[in-house]
């Protein structure tokens, strides 16, 4: 898939038209995919805004999935960059952000995580060495043991596979060199949900993946309590075995 697909229709907004001028200085481009995210988005993109990197080696795309909330109208005030699409999907929506991405590297997050300060200066120290990176995860809320002990043991199997020449990278905590990210075939368009399992697969038959603790975040739980966290396992190993995924209407009752 190449940038050359983006659609006519499509809304482009920009906040700050002097980020065109210090096109040479950004470094990295943050994709933040949005679907009716009007609750979580201000607090997602003020903590890019505090990141311990200089403001100016980074930009904030918000990639809006056509949202009948008040999404878009937030992130227009707040972010670099709005983008629209009408296709729904998180890797459809990542995908069409990043082809208007000005740096080298791409960190994608998602617009119900809170980035770490250091989360930024973590995704450049990580793809300094590798093609791809992430780091630790917990969630937002703290209101459900089960959950919280299924994040830790993601965090713990995606560290390890690491480690062991795999990959699991989660879609909501992303890094990646934009190169091999277009040279892989980006994000599948499949509705599927398990799209960032998949891409991390590819990438790591191109180069190495990089854990950064300093890429750490805390995303929210409330997807996991909408779908019994048992079928969400076993979709994860169903894809690793069979290749097959929910597609995102089992996943989110708003798709």
């Amino acid at each position: 898939m190449g940038k050359k697909n983006i659609k006519k229709n499509s809304k482009v907004s920009k906040k700050n038209p002097k980020m065109d001028s210090k096109k040479e200085k950004i470094i990295v481009s943050i994709i933040v995919p949005t679907l009716n995210e009007e609750k979580m988005i201000s607090r997602t993109i003020s903590a890019l805004k505090a990141q311990t990197i200089p403001r100016e080696q980074y930009e904030i795309i918000v990639t809006d999935s056509s949202s009948n909330d008040n999404t878009v109208e937030i992130a227009k005030k707040i972010a670099d960059k709005v983008v629209v699409c009408e296709r729904r999907g998180a890797g459809f929506g990542r995908n069409f952000g990043a082809k208007y991405a000005k740096g080298k590297y791409i960190g994608f997050i998602d617009a119900d995580t809170i980035a770490k300060e250091t989360w930024v200066e973590g995704l450049i120290e990580g793809l300094d060495k590798g093609v791809a990176c992430t780091g630790p995860a917990e969630t937002i809320e703290k209101d459900n043991k089960k959950i919280d002990l299924f994040f830790k043991f993601w965090d713990l199997q995606t560290h390890a596979s690491i480690l062991v020449g795999l990959s699991a990278i989660p879609g909501f905590n992303f890094g990646v060199r934009k190169k091999e990210f277009w040279e892989v075939g980006a994000f599948t368009n499949k509705n599927m949900t398990t799209e960032d399992f998949d891409l991390s697969l590819r990438l790591r038959k191109v180069g190495k993946i990089v854990y950064n603790s300093k890429m750490g975040v805390l995303t929210s739980n409330r997807r996991l309590k909408e779908i019994p966290l048992k079928q969400y396992i076993l979709n994860g190993i169903n894809y690793a075995l069979f290749k097959k995924s929910w597609s995102w209407e089992k996943h989110r009752k708003d798709f």
